[in-house]
Formats: C-alpha cells, structure tokens, sequence
C-alpha cells in the first residue's frame, strides 16, 4: 500500500487539484493512505490580503487560469478570476482542527472552493466560521482550540518534516518516505507516477 505524504496550503491551486485527483484514485480501487501536512506559502501576507497584479508579467494570470481550468475539468473543479492571496495560518490551523475530529476531508474540499472559486479571504474569523459550519463543526470549540494554541505544534511538527524532506514548495507528494514528487500533471501521467513506487 502507498502511503503518501502532501505538503499542501489552501492558497495553493495544484493542491487543490490534488484532491481531485486522489478522489479519482480511490474510486478506481487504489488503497492508499493520505496524509496532509500543512505548508504556509505567504507567512507574510497581511490578513486583509494582498493584490497579486504585481507579481507576475501581463498575461501571466490569464493563461494560468485557463491551464488551472483545462486540469480541473476532469475532477469538477472549477477557478475563479483570482486577483488577490490570502494569510492561510489560521485556515490550515482550522485544517488541523478538523483533522482531530476526522473531518479534514469535507473541510479542506470546502476551503479550496472559498479561496479558489468564490475567491474568500480564508483570513477572514467569519469566512472558516461558515465553512466550519458546512462541515459540521462545533464552531465555538474549533475557535477556543485555535486562540488557544492547541495546534501550534502540529504547524511545528509540520516545520520539521519539511526541513527532512527538503520541501520548497507545494503541492510536494513524499510517497513511503522515500520519494518525492512536486506539482501536478495530467491524471494518467500523476496515477503512473504513483503505481511505479508501489
């Protein structure tokens, strides 16, 4: 059995992608188990958010949309004309949050959709407190563990594992703590690349 590590923030669109692709995996039959490690791309990024119309030459954005678009078709997922990056601290503190109530899946999903599709700060209290909300959570509780640092040291822990595996960025894919895959390809080519290391 593979047993797979992903290296995954919210405001990254390949990871999102990823779920697709690992949903697509387990109905054609592979087992395999999943785990998602928390990886901050933009630590500095201001709560409020910050334009993205300045990091990139012109018609840059547009062709990735349209390439993010084209992979997505064949999970169902879909982008929107993203123009602004959000803080994800407090969304993958969420994330770990409803790792320990054994929700993460339904969570990371909704998440993905906010940031990428509807296009949320995931910064925002308000914005993960409906999503939680949609994933079943007791949103006191989720809140009270957060402010409480309660999860901190998952995010340290977190650090570590990507100081071991050299992660630089995401989506990273350590499969049996052996091999490293970076980024997303086109399903047959991912699912190939997976089946050789089994």
């Amino acid at each position: 059995m593979l047993n797979i590590k992903v290296f995954s923030d919210f405001a990254c669109p390949f990871c999102y992608l990823s779920t697709g692709f690992f949903d697509k995996l387990k109905g054609e039959g592979l087992v395999f188990s999943l785990e998602w490690i928390p990886y901050e791309m933009h630590p500095n990024i201001p709560l409020e958010g910050k334009s993205i119309e300045s990091k990139h030459p012109k018609g840059y954005k547009e062709k990735m949309l349209e390439f993010q678009n084209n992979l997505g078709k064949e999970y169902g997922i879909k982008f929107g004309n993203q123009t602004m990056d959000y803080n994800t601290k407090r969304a993958l503190l969420a994330g770990e949050y409803a790792k320990s109530i054994e929700k993460y899946d339904e969570f990371s999903k909704l998440a993905f959709k906010a940031y990428f599709y509807d296009l949320k700060n995931l910064g925002q209290v308000s914005v993960l407190n409906n999503i939680a909300a949609k994933s079943g959570f007791q949103i006191e509780e989720m809140n009270q563990a957060i402010d409480s640092g309660k999860f901190d040291s998952n995010i340290e822990k977190a650090k570590k594992l990507i100081e071991k595996f050299q992660v630089e960025g995401t989506p990273t894919f350590i499969i049996n703590d052996k091999h490293k895959m970076v980024g997303m390809r086109p399903y047959n080519q991912m699912k190939d690349s997976f089946l050789s290391f089994m």
